[in-house]
């Protein structure tokens, strides 16, 4: 029975492995068009264009503005989630060229954990990323097992993360709201970003 499961769990891994490989980079692309909509707007509309076809979530802290986008799979018997949260500064969002200065952060930093995230699926090495995985067990109407991975850039830089998690139940995931410390924005709500909370 024990290697009936480890079967399944590299199988789900294999199978997320293959159908996200490039999710972190097209992720952060989409958060950057939510960054681009409140400079543009000044608010958050919870929309996303046509071509990103994630679920969206934007924060407000004083330190900035945090987005995380994530898409959830089915995958074999289970479903794979992966998540990417940036965060931009209020100075850095009100100006074209410090937008595009902070765009080209976020997607140098995003390409980088892609990198250790498929070194950590392949060969279990994060490369010069930190770290931290978890796995749970659910016993209860819907039974399972969840693997949670969150990967992050140890350099005092930019705040981006990855969480990578799959999972063998056929619950419905829930969003990554580890990623978060604040409290979400509902859409249309006004980001003053000349004010400091």
């Amino acid at each position: 029975m024990r290697y009936r499961i480890l079967i399944l769990l590299t199988a789900l891994l294999a199978l997320g492995t293959f159908a996200h490989g490039q999710d972190v980079s097209w992720l952060a692309e989409c958060g950057l068009k939510t960054f681009r909509e409140i400079n543009r707007t000044g608010k958050w509309s919870g929309k996303q264009s046509p071509d990103c076809r994630v679920k969206t979530s934007v924060e407000r802290r004083s330190s900035g503005v945090f987005v995380t986008t994530w898409v959830v799979a089915d995958a074999g018997e289970g479903w794979v989630r992966t998540a990417f949260s940036a965060a931009m500064d209020q100075t850095e969002i009100t100006g074209k060229s410090s937008l595009a200065r902070a765009g080209r952060d976020i997607r140098q930093r995003a390409r980088h954990l892609q990198r250790c995230l498929d070194s950590i699926n392949s060969v279990n090495d994060p490369l010069d990323c930190r770290d931290y995985a978890t796995k749970s067990y659910i016993v209860d109407e819907e039974s399972g097992t969840e693997s949670r991975r969150l990967v992050w850039l140890d350099d005092d830089g930019r705040h981006t993360v990855v969480e990578y998690a799959f999972g063998s139940s056929s619950a419905t995931p829930t969003p990554p709201v580890d990623l978060f410390s604040g409290y979400y924005l509902p859409p249309n709500i006004t980001i003053d970003l000349h004010q400091r909370r």
